[in-house]
């Protein structure tokens, strides 16, 4: 076999991989079998949520929401895409892009409407029109020691946030909430969930080898809160 051969065989197999990734509404159920943790998909809040820190206080919450093959194929659809900017956030930028630079976002939004804002809806006992109405803006940023290694200390744009961790080839690095004083450095596939503005201060704690890649979803509404 010729090196072609095998460079287009490979080929073949990422091109496959990625039409995997990008295919959930060709195939929904197949989509979450791949790509979805089992503990997700019963949707039984109480049994699969922990709460971090001290249970009842620090409303930072987690749970296993994807399988190590989404954080694997998302990572390598958007390094193939090099989508990767620094502008779009005024005061705090990130190494990021939008997942609708790599046709990922009309998905991620349905992952969420179905499980996320469930799940925070039960958590936080939310009532009214406002909660039937969320969105998310949803973005992978990217940590590595030879550009961006940690993000300052900031509340985020949005009522509540969930983040989602991708990989684990990288030292040290995290999630650290000041007041609550806790780092959320979870295993791949589990998704922090937290309040976004006032409360939750927050920053990427520096990483001091390799490369930490996260989804963050900023969580607002269509709708003004209820009086």
């Amino acid at each position: 076999m010729s090196l072609s051969d095998y460079g287009y065989k490979e080929y073949e197999k990422e091109a496959e991989q990625n039409a995997s990734l990008t295919n959930f509404f060709g195939d929904k159920e197949a989509w979450k079998e791949k790509y979805l943790s089992p503990i997700i998909k019963t949707k039984d809040w109480d049994l699969i949520t922990d709460e971090l820190g001290k249970e009842g206080h620090t409303n930072i919450f987690q749970t296993k929401f994807f399988t190590k093959a989404f954080g694997q194929d998302i990572i390598n659809l958007a390094e193939k895409s090099n989508c990767w900017t620094q502008k779009r956030h005024e005061f705090y930028p990130t190494t990021d892009m939008l997942l609708e630079s790599i046709n990922m976002n009309s998905i991620y939004e349905e992952i969420l409407k179905e499980y996320l804002y469930p799940w925070a809806i039960y958590l936080w006992e939310l009532e009214g029109k406002t909660w039937k109405a969320l969105y998310g803006e949803s973005f992978l940023i990217k940590y590595s020691t030879n550009k961006q290694a940690h993000l300052s200390l900031h509340h985020d744009y949005s009522i509540f946030t969930g983040l989602t961790t991708l990989n684990d080839e990288y030292e040290e690095g995290g999630t650290y909430f000041k007041k609550q004083k806790i780092c959320v450095n979870p295993s791949i596939g589990t998704m922090c969930l937290h309040p976004g503005n006032v409360t939750h201060k927050h920053g990427a704690r520096p990483i001091t080898s390799g490369t930490r890649y996260v989804i963050v979803s900023f969580i607002r509404s269509k709708e003004p809160y209820a009086e």
